[in-house]
């Protein structure tokens, strides 16, 4: 096998025109179980989520998930912390008292609980920007944008089986609003 091998090498190198040949084979070829190895892969992912479970099943997925969020620290219990808005819910209201680190910022933002039942935590909390534009000077200006800081969170969803008493769980990133920020606004060319 070794020899055949360099016996290739040598005819590639004496053979200019046969090198660009064997070298689009080689490509092709490459390229092709690179697409086999994304395909088997996507396939065995399908597999592995595919699997409808009880909904007995699902709150155990869910318990064991919740315990490994609380243990990591990464989501706080939106159930536990009932009075997420403050007291501003407009710009102006937020540009008047500014007490709060939500409503002292440049981008002043209140927090509300984001529901959904085909996810698990199904309360989470978000973040949105009381102001299009930024409190300068105790005043909104809007030469400049209030956007919303996002950061990655790991979820499980559930969706319906055909069998109707059964779901199919999946782990999935969604980003999830966690402030705001004053920004430049974006200028078009």
């Amino acid at each position: 096998m070794v020899a055949s091998f360099l016996q290739l090498v040598n005819h590639i190198t004496l053979a200019p025109r046969a090198r660009g040949q064997l070298s689009l084979t080689l490509t092709r070829v490459s390229a092709t179980l690179q697409i086999s190895l994304l395909i088997l892969h996507e396939l065995c992912a399908a597999a592995s989520n595919s699997t409808c479970l009880s909904a007995e099943k699902v709150e155990a997925r869910e318990r064991k998930f919740d315990v490994n969020l609380k243990k990591l620290g990464l989501q706080r219990d939106a159930r536990e912390d009932q009075n997420l808005t403050t007291c501003e819910h407009t710009c102006e209201q937020a540009a008047q008292q500014m007490h709060e680190l939500n409503g002292r910022a440049l981008s002043p933002w209140h927090y509300y609980i984001d529901r959904n039942d085909s996810r698990y935590p199904r309360d989470i909390i978000f973040a949105e920007c009381l102001c299009k534009g930024c409190i300068i000077d105790g005043r909104e200006v809007n030469d400049y944008n209030s956007v919303e800081v996002r950061a990655p969170m790991v979820v499980l969803m559930k969706t319906k089986c055909k069998d109707a008493d059964t779901y199919r769980v999946q782990k999935m990133r969604i980003e999830v609003p966690v402030g705001c920020t004053c920004v430049r606004p974006k200028i078009t060319k």
